[in-house]
């Protein structure tokens, strides 16, 4: 069970449907309950939490807590990626889609949140990295299907239909995937396929709905679980997902699964790319992982390895 003395709660006002500053207030009051003593800063922008995350030790934090959606959450780790003396980072769901505490095992709600931070563990994760325009990403980079499903669900979409818009950005895409001429290249072997969809995994567990998006990616183990997904028909996505549920089906012709510490994707024509749900523009692109790059917070329940593993 950690310890903390003194925490630092960023807020992103922006965020979802605009329950942060609400949460904060519950946050900093159960905080200051445990004896912490706590600082409440509130972003106006992706620099000022990143910023603020790169400082936090000097500054004499020993806890951040980010009140936020996915991508502020993205954004402190830049933060903590870019500074020597790491700070446990704990998220504090209060985005749209908040995957990241699901993938974590923390609570989407504010109390029970703060309680698994101190019930919980921090734990070190690798980073991806996409060299080619300094972007980080501690979930995965998608690049395809996944990526029009993001640019299909602006913000202001999100902030009145919430998950409603992701589901109807997913199914009308999925009448209308994008396929391209992609090469895939790692230690100087070339996977070339015609795809719709390659993930670039570091986070592949979201264990309350059991989807994994591979069957036994390590967030720890200093490499990318690299997807290549060629669907032609929603039959072939409908075995894929079954097969990601699972894991358990025979290997999927359509599906290709490999590790790798560093990738370059090309494809023609280029397709959009998303990382932990931001956009990042199109291929081609570089990417590699940072190993034990940031500390997170994770859940009591957070058994990512053995959870994994029992799919396999």
């Amino acid at each position: 069970m950690p310890e903390f003395t003194s925490a630092l709660v960023i807020v992103n006002p922006a965020s979802g449907p605009g329950f942060a500053p609400r949460y904060a207030r519950r946050v900093v009051g159960d905080l200051e309950r445990r004896g912490l003593r706590v600082t409440r800063r509130d972003s106006r922008g992706p620099d000022d939490i990143i910023a603020w995350s790169r400082a936090a030790a000097d500054e004499g934090f020993d806890l951040i807590c980010v009140l936020g959606g996915d991508g502020s959450l993205q954004e402190a780790v830049v933060g903590q990626v870019q500074s020597p003396r790491k700070v446990p980072l704990a998220h504090i769901a209060s985005g749209t889609a908040n995957v990241v505490p699901l993938t974590l095992a923390l609570p989407w709600f504010p109390g029970p949140a703060v309680s698994a931070v101190f019930q919980g563990t921090v734990r070190e994760f690798d980073v991806g990295y996409l060299a080619s325009r300094q972007r980080y990403f501690i979930l995965m980079a998608a690049i395809g299907y996944p990526a029009n499903i993001i640019k299909d669900s602006p913000r202001r979409l999100k902030n009145f239909f919430g998950l409603g818009t992701y589901v109807w950005a997913a199914v009308s895409n999925l009448f209308r995937r994008q396929s391209a001429f992609v090469t895939v290249e790692s230690n100087g072997v070339k996977h070339r396929r015609k795809a719709n969809t390659v993930l670039l995994t570091n986070i592949g567990l979201v264990p309350d709905i059991n989807l994994r998006v591979t069957p036994d990616t390590d967030p720890q183990d200093g490499r990318l679980d690299v997807t290549i997904i060629s669907s032609r028909s929603l039959w072939d996505v409908a075995v894929i997902i079954f097969r990601m549920l699972t894991w358990r089906s025979p290997k999927v012709a359509r599906m290709k699964h490999f590790k790798a510490e560093r990738v370059t994707i090309e494809s023609d024509p280029p397709l959009p790319v998303q990382i932990d749900g931001e956009m990042a523009g199109t291929t081609p692109l570089a990417a590699e992982i940072l190993p034990r790059a940031v500390r997170l917070v994770v859940g009591p329940r957070y058994r990512a390895k053995a959870a994994a593993a029992s799919g396999r």
